[in-house]
């Protein structure tokens, strides 16, 4: 947005103009504050400025993506800030806390500029590009909205730039932020295309009748939510089609997939991303920084349907073998081929495969001698493309805020909170479990009890790895128990010779298996990674940014901080 706005002052030769004339003048070859946005181009590069919002990063990793490790299945090795956040450590002065804090409400910003000043090319441009530009624009400023009344709860509510006498404003409330990004969605869906481009990055009508699923379900507006995803689902089969293959929404292969609804864009020499470093393993060069918690592997059902602990498929010395396809396809486990390599976490197997070279050579397993390596035994396959290991720093694989298998789980959310349970809740539940891909046995019981664990068993599946744990822990009130357990890693030379207890809603507990105490060998017990603390009566929000509390009276904090 500066590289567009910025004022440039261009010195032409004295002898040309007066004085008195050239300060007069506007500049003639760049924007002037004055008249900037006065025709169609400088409104496009005005709007892009407002999406540049989107490659927000926090210490490398998109910020949408980085709210998983601040949730029950992922634990961040990078540092203390967002180690934290995850622990309940935190403060108002925490740099995620300030962050997010900052970046979203930079992005109100650029939006706010934009609508209070469009109108200045009206005239000029033809009336539906602007429409759609206005809509496009509105569309990113609900989208960061949702994401701070979520984080914080109420915030201010700005609609127009603010001048320095205006900047002290109390918080909304969350139901008044909630309702406006509702309207906005609303009206803004009415002059965004329909067509779904996956690649470009635009907002749509699907994008915004998707978040508007999202943010209802989010806060119990479940007729919303309904009627938000129906209209995305009228639309399958043409615009939104699920994905033959898992794997491939996470990789080059599949960026194209009309399953993404909307998506952060990357370009190779633009503007790219660290992921590969932070989830690809030790053997291809990746950190391994973002570790995926060793409970989650145990939370995907057996292929009969049944959990681990249930199932008479599952064999404690093959732990992955005979599991939901998704288990693989999200995450890299012992025995499997990461990256080219033979992935095994074992502290015995000093020698892996590495099968990127023909013939295939033994070399050095660092996974199972580096200091550094996965901590939890397990590693982030989503993300992590092979084309991106000769330069893991440099990935433009674009990240996915919206997918149509999060709409079908809002949908079938939304009905059953309602009580309006019927055959489509079924069929969406189970179009997202039958994918070719992954094909597990479909779920048929119309007992409301269970289809809601079922439900929220299917978003842990589905979703883990994509940003949006932290929500579904929050809204569902389980965050007080999920939070309250250590993030714990494999045995470093075994597996337990029995299966964890997991519960209705996926969560793996190991009261009857080995948990190593402080200075106790892991070899064959339970590796502790990280003590976990959660209180609920305060940790359900962040704090309000302490730089808030010290420039704005009017401003509130949230209880207990």
């Amino acid at each position: 947005m500066k590289s567009y706005i910025k004022l440039i002052v261009i010195v032409f030769a004295l002898t040309l103009f007066s004085c008195e004339d050239y300060l007069n003048r506007y500049p003639l070859n760049n924007p002037s504050d004055v008249t900037f946005l006065s025709n169609e181009t400088e409104l496009k590069m005005a709007v892009a400025g407002c999406y540049s919002t989107l490659w927000y990063n926090f210490e490398g990793m998109p910020f949408h993506l980085c709210l998983d490790a601040a949730s029950d299945i992922e634990w961040d090795r990078n540092g203390s800030t967002l180690q934290a956040v995850g622990r309940g450590s935190v403060d108002s002065r925490n740099g995620l806390i300030v962050a997010f804090w900052t970046n979203m409400y930079a992005g109100i910003a650029k939006c706010n500029y934009v609508l209070a000043n469009m109108e200045r090319g009206k005239s000029v441009i033809p009336e539906a590009a602007y429409k759609q530009y206005e809509s496009e624009v509105r569309f990113l400023r609900a989208l960061f909205y949702s994401y701070l009344v979520e984080l914080y709860g109420g915030v201010p509510l700005v609609e127009t730039p603010l001048t320095l006498s205006e900047a002290q404003m109390p918080r909304n409330s969350k139901e008044e932020v909630v309702n406006f990004i509702l309207a906005e969605l609303d009206q803004c869906a009415q002059y965004l295309p329909q067509q779904n481009k996956p690649t470009s990055g635009k907002a749509t009508k699907g994008a915004a009748w998707s978040l508007a699923s999202r943010v209802a379900l989010y806060n119990n507006n479940w007729d919303v939510a309904i009627s938000s995803a129906q209209k995305v689902m009228a639309l399958e089969g043409t615009e939104f089609i699920l994905n033959n293959s898992y794997m491939d929404l996470f990789q080059y292969a599949g960026q194209g997939s009309k399953e993404i609804i909307f998506a952060v864009q990357y370009l190779k020499g633009t503007y790219m991303h660290s992921l590969f470093r932070f989830f690809g393993s030790r053997n291809a060069m990746g950190h391994t920084n973002k570790k995926p918690s060793y409970q989650l592997a145990d939370s995907w059902e057996c292929t009969d349907g049944k959990q681990i602990d249930e199932s008479p498929l599952f064999d404690p010395k093959q732990p992955y073998k005979n599991r939901d396809p998704r288990l693989g396809f999200t995450l890299a486990v012992s025995g499997s081929n990461f990256l080219g390599f033979q992935f095994e976490t074992h502290g015995d197997s000093v020698k892996c495969w590495n099968y990127n070279l023909s013939p295939a050579k033994r070399i050095a397993n660092l996974e199972a001698t580096h200091a550094y390596a996965t901590f939890t035994g397990i590693c982030y396959r989503k993300y992590a493309d092979n084309l991106d290991r000769l330069a893991v720093n440099e990935s433009d694989l674009n990240t996915i805020i919206i997918r149509y298998a999060e709409v079908l789980l809002n949908y079938a959310e939304a009905k059953i909170e309602s009580g309006s349970i019927d055959k489509s809740v079924l069929d969406a539940i189970n179009k997202v479990r039958q994918r070719p891909s992954v094909n597990m046995p479909p779920i048929t019981t119309t007992d409301k009890n269970e289809l809601r664990n079922a439900v929220r068993r299917e978003r842990k599946y589905e979703l883990a790895g994509e940003g949006l744990r932290l929500f579904d822990i929050r809204r569902w009130k389980i965050a007080e128990d999920v939070m309250n357990l250590p993030v714990l890693g494999r045995m470093k030379k075994s597996y337990p010779s029995v299966a964890p207890i997991v519960n209705e809603v996926g969560t793996a507990y190991y009261t009857n298996i080995p948990v190593a105490q402080q200075g106790e060998s892991a070899d064959f017990k339970m590796r502790v990674v990280e003590i976990r603390t959660f209180d609920k009566t305060r940790d359900y929000l962040w704090p309000i940014p302490y730089i808030e509390m010290d420039t704005n009276p009017a401003m509130e904090q949230n209880p207990n901080y």
